[in-house]
């Protein structure tokens, strides 16, 4: 009877924490084809799917899709950078244990050299094919060939945060504010030699402001480097550091959430920020160990369920326009008419950034 109470215990909490599934979500499958049942068969004989992402995801994911599929996810979540070079080992070496990556744009040359299996031939439920359930009408892949890199979410990035104690809202409204001189060695930034969220700013803000500006910023203010998002958050909290380029959004939502008001994004009137697809691109690796296993997680991970799981997660907006989640704040929601910068396009991976990111290293060092 105890073990009984305990379980249910477990199951309430965990609906608390990740929200019940929609209406929407216990009919993820709805209107499958013969093609999506031999699928789900051979991936249920598979039993598993390993899966390489941030350790954000890891419970929302695995519980999320064990609870619909009845498979199990074996995630293998860590820093973007470790993650990216094991994935690239393995293709390499042609020793592939990795089925799934979630990540970003970084992998888009991988992409063009053939290493990843085709995301638009293996959608097979019509809830993820039917294009009026999408924003704009359309998938969104990185790739310029539509099928190989699916984005599956899509917000307002790129924004410093600041301590509302220690800077005024009123005195920062403009980038420029951060070469004010009683900065220096005062801010922090995520190391835009890893990629992530760190790559995305400092790029963000050399397209933007020219790499001069860049170099006056991350040189002349002396900005401290971390690999650390939380931390960094937590810096700008206790007002270690008063501003952070670079914090991951659910970091920065895990304070608000606990009441501690006094972190917050910097609203500037000279550069919105980028949209971003954060870590919700999906690809499959070539001579995976679970191939049904990982066609299963990718319909799963485009239906409802898999994109409120990972809005939840990370506390930003799906593409779908059917997924509505609670506690997205405001600021991460593209708003119409504002002309952010996309840096989730073929165009600027592979030219775009190339020579801004050159430029960069030359300036503060690394590869």
């Amino acid at each position: 009877m105890k073990s009984r109470t305990r379980k249910a215990a477990l199951v309430v909490a965990a609906l608390i924490m990740y929200g019940a599934p929609s209406a929407e979500a216990a009919d993820w499958q709805a209107g499958a084809g013969p093609d999506w049942r031999k699928a789900l068969a051979a991936a249920k004989a598979e039993g598993t799917v390993v899966v390489t992402g941030p350790p954000q995801l890891a419970t929302a994911l695995t519980e999320g899709f064990q609870r619909d599929t009845g498979i199990r996810v074996e995630y293998l979540g860590g820093e973007a950078r470790t993650t990216a070079s094991r994935v690239v080992r393995e293709l390499r070496a042609n020793n592939v244990t990795i089925d799934i990556s979630l990540t970003g744009n970084a992998e888009l040359p991988l992409a063009k050299e053939g290493f990843f299996e085709d995301d638009k031939a293996r959608l097979l439920l019509p809830g993820v094919t039917d294009l009026k359930n999408w924003a704009d009408g359309r998938l969104k892949f990185i790739d310029d060939t539509g099928m190989y890199m699916l984005q599956t979410h899509s917000y307002v990035s790129s924004k410093p945060y600041y301590n509302s104690n220690m800077v005024k809202p009123g005195e920062f409204t403009s980038w420029r504010y951060l070469l004010d001189p009683k900065l220096k060695g005062k801010i922090v930034a995520y190391d835009p030699r890893s990629g992530g969220p760190g790559q995305a700013m400092a790029t963000y803000i050399a397209a933007r402001f020219g790499i001069d500006f860049l170099k006056r910023i991350y040189i002349g203010q002396e900005v401290v480097f971390s690999l650390d998002s939380r931390q960094m958050a937590e810096w700008v909290v206790r007002g270690t550091y008063p501003i952070a380029l670079g914090i991951l959004t659910p970091d920065y939502q895990k304070f608000r959430e606990a009441g501690i008001m006094h972190i917050a994004p910097a609203d500037l009137e000279d550069g919105p920020g980028t949209v971003s697809g954060g870590f919700s691109v999906i690809m499959l690796l070539k001579g995976a160990p679970h191939p049904n296993a990982a066609t299963v997680f990718l319909n799963w991970f485009a239906s409802v369920p898999g994109q409120e799981a990972f809005s939840r997660a990370f506390g930003v907006p799906s593409r779908r326009v059917d997924v509505k989640v609670e506690g997205i704040p405001d600021y991460v929601v593209p708003k119409p008419g504002v002309k952010y910068q996309d840096q989730y396009t073929d165009d600027w991976v592979t030219t775009g950034r190339v020579e801004i990111q050159k430029q960069l290293m030359e300036a503060i060092g690394g590869k």
